[in-house]
């Protein structure tokens, strides 16, 4: 959310006198405001022009149910639609390639321990990012390097440090917990209207092909660009030294989608004509050759179906008077006076990079790593605010719990000093910060999104599990003993069948609870994978059951 460039001192200071045209930013729709008022030479839409909107736009909903039946109605009347995502000529988009990438997407056997795929960083349910971030091993320890300090990082769990061979190896942090990213996780709905990707910008425009180093495409091709970087991270998804011939032939050998569960109807309906990587790459592409280019040119085609264009907000703009309560219409143009400046293109985030004042700059350099341009110390990407009521926590760090504390933050004027201009407070009342929330919530957000339908639908992965947290407390200590004994002989329930399986034999009896007093009283090794000192799915099958 940015903050708008306060040349007066508010709303309500004053008659305006009307002179000359308006200047407004990219994206906003013709016709929309073009009142004359006084210029003020801004390439973005000042607050003269606000101020005039919310005047005429209040006048508008005082005369009739809605504003736009007081103008003329129709696409575009607020902002230019939501049009189709973007696609470089060198990958043009087909039902196929999007199908293909759907399957890779949410394939935790492209992940080197069977256990993360894209989407475990990025739900469609909140928003596109990470619905783990309460789980307190998604905390990053921050510059100091220290837990419980105030740099702290809401980041996305990965995987535990280890060499190709399958040896763990110490991190000096994590261990022998999983390994966590040292930023929260961006939205994948939307993210290909921005020409570059990730907090700092290091992916795009261009696209270079990670197995011969070319440049395959020239511009337009951020999404293909960061499609293939967390399948190699030693830190997302990946080993110490992992090759990407190493990921084509898990990619032959596994059945597809094998670790999932609740597939939507296009996967099962796709299995049953290509029960095998090779032939959905053929099906895809022509022949079955399968290399980095291709699963990147399939994930960036599958998340540029991905459009969130139907929240209230855009069927207001189309016209329809209902979808936005009178609350959140004057939130709207509260968002409008105070947010349109960084995010005036109609997917609500301009891609532009700004210091804010979230943290110190020499915690995380931002967009410097991703040019080494000392102009950029600090800076990072604006993202879009689509959707952005279901993604708590906010910002890069995740610092901001909930929305309350975003408003509060900009009301204030940010943290820490920014260097973007545009970050004065914008000292509003309680009930105005109310109402730009109400907007951002209820006008914002896409149904299909939040409720995973499609083209946002996908499959179950994997439950993620203490081996002997019985009661789910968090720990693994006396009371699991006690917890499992209760499950057995009083009929007790367990949330997590297979944390109870403390043996991992694919029963729940008494040698369970008897294999944890032995770990934790007679000196046992660690139990079985994903163990009581680390956190993951259960590598074996069996019928047992996890909810979470």
């Amino acid at each position: 959310m940015a903050i708008r460039d306060r040349t007066d001192s508010g709303i309500d200071d004053g008659p305006i006198e009307l002179s000359g045209t308006i200047e407004k930013p990219s994206g906003i729709a013709p016709g929309f405001g073009e009142e004359p008022v006084m210029s003020v030479g801004k390439s973005f839409i000042t607050p003269l022009w606000s101020k005039l909107a919310m005047i005429t736009l209040v006048s508008g909903l005082m005369q009739c149910s809605s504003f736009l039946h007081a103008q003329t109605g129709g696409p575009g009347e607020v902002l230019d639609p939501l049009g189709p995502m973007p696609a470089p000529p060198e990958n043009p988009l087909t039902e196929e390639k999007a199908l293909l990438g759907k399957f890779l997407f949410w394939e935790e056997q492209l992940s080197h321990d069977n256990s993360t795929s894209c989407g475990s960083c990025h739900m469609p349910e909140v928003g596109g990012s990470d619905a783990r971030a309460d789980n307190p091993r998604s905390i990053h320890p921050g510059f100091d390097g220290l837990f419980g300090t105030p740099d702290d990082i809401s980041g996305s769990i990965g995987v535990v440090l280890q060499d190709c061979s399958g040896g763990l190896l110490d991190d000096g942090v994590f261990y022998p917990e999983r390994q966590v990213t040292s930023r929260r996780s961006q939205s994948m709905i939307g993210a290909g209207y921005h020409p570059t990707l990730f907090w700092d910008g290091r992916a795009g425009p261009e696209f270079t092909d990670p197995e011969s180093g070319q440049v395959l495409i020239a511009t337009g091709g951020a999404l293909e660009a960061q499609a293939v970087a967390p399948i190699v991270s030693m830190v997302e998804m990946s080993c110490d030294t992992q090759s990407w011939d190493n990921v084509r032939q898990k990619l032959i050998s596994v059945t597809p989608l094998a670790l999932a569960t609740d597939l939507p109807g296009d996967i099962e309906d796709a299995l049953a004509l290509f029960p095998d990587y090779p032939s959905l790459f053929e099906n895809a592409f022509g022949d079955d050759q399968i290399n980095a280019t291709r699963i990147a040119y399939a994930i960036a085609s599958y998340e540029r179906i991905l459009i969130p264009d139907r929240t209230p907000f855009d069927l207001f703009n189309e016209g329809n008077a209902g979808v936005l309560t009178a609350n959140q219409q004057q939130g709207m143009l509260l968002f409008i006076d105070n947010c349109v400046v960084c995010h005036s293109t109609p997917a609500l985030g301009d891609g532009e990079f700004r210091n804010i004042g979230v943290r110190p700059i020499f915690e995380d350099e931002g967009h410097f790593l991703a040019t080494g341009d000392p102009d950029d110390m600090g800076l990072f990407k604006t993202p879009s605010l689509r959707n952005a009521g279901l993604r708590a926590p906010y910002f890069h760090n995740g610092g901001k719990a909930d929305l309350d504390e975003v408003l509060a933050f900009y009301n204030g004027g940010g943290d820490f000093e920014p260097n973007d201009p545009l970050m004065d407070p914008m000292q509003l009342g309680n009930s105005e910060l109310a109402q730009i929330k109400d907007f951002i919530i209820n006008g914002l957000t896409d149904s299909r999104v939040e409720f995973g339908l499609p083209p946002f639908d996908h499959p179950t992965m994997q439950p993620f599990f203490v081996r002997g947290d019985s009661n789910d407390d968090g720990a693994v200590d006396i009371s699991d003993a006690i917890h499992a004994l209760e499950f057995l002989f009083t009929g007790g329930e367990v949330i997590c069948e297979d944390a109870t399986d403390i043996n991992d034999d694919g029963a729940l009896d008494i040698a369970d609870p008897i294999a944890l007093l032995a770990r934790l009283f007679g000196g046992s090794a660690p139990l079985p994978l994903p163990s009581d000192i680390s956190f993951g799915p259960d590598p074996t099958a069996d019928g047992l059951v996890c909810l979470r």
